[in-house]
C-alpha cells in the first residue's frame, strides 16, 4: 500500500512529453483552480470598493454608529487628541481675523484737483511718525501754483496802491470843487449886485441898455459856474467815508485781488499731500516721478494702540458680548496676544479672511468684532499690521 501511494504521488511529476495529457489531469485542475481563486478575489475586492464609496454614505445617516464602526482605534489617535475638551474650551467661539491699528489703515490719497500730477518730492519714509496736517509729499504741479500765487500777490499790492491813489485823488478833487464853489458863489454875488446897480441907474436914465444886458449875462455866467462847482462837490462827496463811487470801484478791485490770492493759495494745497491724521507711515505706494494710483500715495495707521478685527460666524454672534476675554495666535507671533471685545458691528457681511482648508466656505456670513489688545500685546503686534490670526473668545468671561 505504501508503494501504491508513492506511485500515485509521483505520477504527476512524470515527463509530460511521454504519453498524452488529458484535460482531466491533476496539473490542469490545479492551474484552473488557482486562476479562478484569483479572479474571485479581484471581483470581491472591486465590490468592496464600490460599496465603500457609494453604499456607505447612504447607510451612515440611517444606521447609528455605522460611520464610526470603521474609525481608527483609540490606540491609533495621539494622546493629546484623545483628551476631551474642557468645558471652557467647548463654549469658546473661534474666529479668524487680522491685526489692524486703532482706527484702521488709512490710504493717503492725492488732493482734489491734482489731475495727472506726479510725485515730485517725498518728505517721509516708511516707519516714520507723522502729525495731522503734516506735508508728506509734493506734486510736480507745485511750481505752477507757486507762480500763480506770486502773480496774485503782486496784483493784490497793485490794487491796494490803486485804491490809495484813487482815494487821494478824490479827496483833492473834492477840496478843489469846494473852493470853486466858494469862488463861484462870490462871483455870483458880485454879478447880482452889479445887475441891481445897473437896474437902479436905468430908472434915472444914468446907464445904457448895453450895460444892463452885460450885467445880466455876468449873473447868468456866475450862476452856471456855481452850479458846476456844486456838481463837482456832489460827485466827490463821500471820499472821507469811502462811499464815493471811484473809491468803491477801486475797493471792489481790491476784493477781487484778495479772492484771486485765496484761490491761488487753495490751488497750492492741490500740490501738497498732507497726512489727514497722526500715525505711522506703513507703506509708500508712489515714488518720485510716479502718478498715484487708486491705492493712494501711502498708507498710515496709528500704531500706538493695536486692535484685531475678528469675523464671527452669524450663528455664534449671540454668544459674544462686550468685555469678553480674547486670545489670538499666529505662527508669526512669538507668544499669544490677549485683549477684550471692544466693539460689535451691527451688520452681517461676507467673510473676507479665509481658512487654508480646501473645504472652507467662501460665502460664509459673519459679523465683525473689534478686540482691543492689552498694552503688552499691542506693543508686540505693532510690526504685524494685517497679520491673520486665530482668535478664541471666552464666552464665559464675566
Amino acid at each position: 500500500m505504501l508503494q501504491v501511494a508513492k506511485d500515485r504521488v509521483t505520477l504527476p511529476l512524470e515527463d509530460p512529453g511521454k504519453g498524452d495529457a488529458s484535460p482531466s489531469s491533476g496539473l490542469t485542475d490545479g492551474r484552473g483552480s488557482w486562476w479562478r481563486r484569483l479572479l474571485l478575489a479581484g471581483l470581491l475586492l472591486g465590490l468592496g470598493l464600490v460599496g465603500g464609496m457609494y453604499v456607505r454614505p447612504l447607510l451612515s445617516p440611517l444606521i447609528p454608529g455605522f460611520a464610526e464602526s470603521d474609525s481608527l482605534p483609540s490606540s491609533a489617535v495621539p494622546e493629546a487628541e484623545r483628551q476631551p475638551p474642557s468645558d471652557a474650551e467647548a463654549t469658546d467661539v473661534v474666529a479668524l481675523g487680522r491685526l489692524v491699528p486703532d482706527g484702521g489703515v488709512l490710504a493717503v490719497a492725492p488732493p482734489s484737483g491734482a489731475g495727472d500730477a506726479r510725485i515730485a518730492r517725498l518728505m517721509v519714509a516708511e516707519g516714520q511718525r507723522v502729525a495731522a496736517g503734516e506735508t508728506v509729499a509734493e506734486l510736480d504741479n507745485m511750481p505752477a501754483f507757486l507762480a500763480a500765487r506770486a502773480s496774485a500777490e503782486s496784483n493784490l499790492e497793485a490794487q491796494k496802491a490803486a485804491l490809495e491813489q484813487v482815494r487821494a485823488s478824490i479827496l483833492a478833487s473834492l477840496a478843489e470843487s469846494r473852493a470853486d464853489q466858494l469862488s463861484a458863489e462870490a462871483t455870483l454875488t458880485l454879478a447880482k449886485q452889479e445887475l441891481e446897480r445897473q437896474t437902479k441907474l436905468a430908472a434915472s436914465a444914468s446907464t445904457t441898455k448895453v450895460l444892463i444886458e452885460q450885467a445880466r449875462a455876468n449873473v447868468a455866467k456866475a450862476q452856471a459856474a456855481l452850479d458846476r462847482a456844486v456838481a463837482f462837490v456832489r460827485r466827490y462827496s463821500g471820499a472821507e467815508t469811502g462811499s464815493q463811487s471811484d473809491i468803491v470801484l477801486a475797493a471792489r478791485n481790491l476784493d477781487v485781488a484778495h479772492t484771486n490770492l485765496a484761490r491761488a493759495n487753495t490751488d497750492i494745497a492741490a500740490g501738497r499731500v498732507v497726512a489727514p491724521r497722526a500715525g505711522t507711515v506703513l507703506e509708500i505706494h508712489a515714488r518720485v516721478g510716479e502718478k498715484p494710483t487708486g491705492s493712494g500715495v501711502m498708507t498710515i495707521g496709528d500704531l500706538t494702540q493695536m486692535t484685531a478685527e475678528l469675523e464671527v460666524y452669524q450663528t455664534d454672534i449671540q454668544r459674544v458680548a462686550l468685555g469678553q476675554a480674547v486670545t489670538m495666535t499666529a505662527q508669526a507671533l512669538p507668544a499669544p496676544l490677549t485683549g477684550r471685545v471692544a466693539g460689535i458691528r451691527q451688520i452681517v457681511g461676507r467673510q473676507s479672511v479665509m481658512s487654508t482648508e480646501p473645504a472652507a466656505n467662501a460665502d460664509a456670513r459673519i459679523v465683525r468684532i473689534t478686540v482691543a489688545l492689552d498694552a503688552g500685546s499691542s506693543l508686540q503686534a505693532r510690526s504685524f499690521t494685517n497679520l491673520e490670526v486665530v482668535g478664541r473668545i471666552g464666552t464665559q468671561t464675566e
